[in-house]
């Protein structure tokens, strides 16, 4: 029985099959949510794109991804799962964020620069497998319980485009949670890697 469901807003078929192809191949079992968003204007925003389905996750967890994510090792999912199951409700885990003390981006992943397949690291720092605490996450691949997401809808109105959704939610939470529990956190989860570079 699957424990995360896999939510991705797509607009490029081709890029959506890449990321799909790769889903299947990982050993973690899953529930995938796709959005259908090309030219039909059904969403004017991520978050509200995300809102609409977030009452569908029956798993405990919930990821979500961009449609240019590829899991390059069986285990990718499964790792960010098994990091998932050490963290607290209204915890947020991703695979690239940023730190405000910190210059530049910790990430986990690499890209595909189109034009010669070369792999380049995607953020200014790489880490070591395991748990940093970040201020904000990028929006490529995130999550955290799904309870918490159902709680804790995206912001429609500050978030109105396609960006800063994931960054926003981590604010958020970290500041209803001053003193609390509540926390955005960057880990390793494997390497996955864009196509869009």
């Amino acid at each position: 029985m699957s424990e995360v469901t896999v939510i991705c807003c797509w607009n490029d078929e081709k890029m959506y099959g890449d990321f799909v192809n790769t889903l299947k191949t990982q050993d973690c079992p899953y529930e995938l949510i796709g959005i259908d968003n090309r030219g039909n204007g059904a969403f004017k925003s991520c978050a509200a794109a995300y809102n609409s389905v977030i009452n569908q996750v029956k798993t405990k967890y919930v990821v979500y991804s961009h449609q240019d994510i590829l899991m390059n090792e069986p285990d990718t999912l499964g790792k960010f799962v098994a990091y998932l199951e050490r963290t607290g409700l209204d915890d947020i885990l991703g695979a690239a964020g940023c730190k405000f003390d910190t210059k530049g981006v910790f990430a986990d992943f690499k890209h595909v620069i189109k034009l010669t397949g070369e792999l380049k690291p995607a953020g200014d720092y790489e880490v070591e497998d395991g748990f940093m605490e970040a201020d904000t996450l990028d929006e490529c691949f995130f999550g955290g319980h799904a309870e918490h997401f159902m709680r804790n809808p995206f912001d429609e109105v500050v978030c109105s485009g396609w960006h800063l959704y994931a960054a926003e939610a981590c604010l958020r939470t970290k500041s209803n949670n001053v003193g609390g529990g509540g926390r955005s956190i960057y880990l390793q989860c494997g390497y996955s890697a864009s196509l869009k570079r």
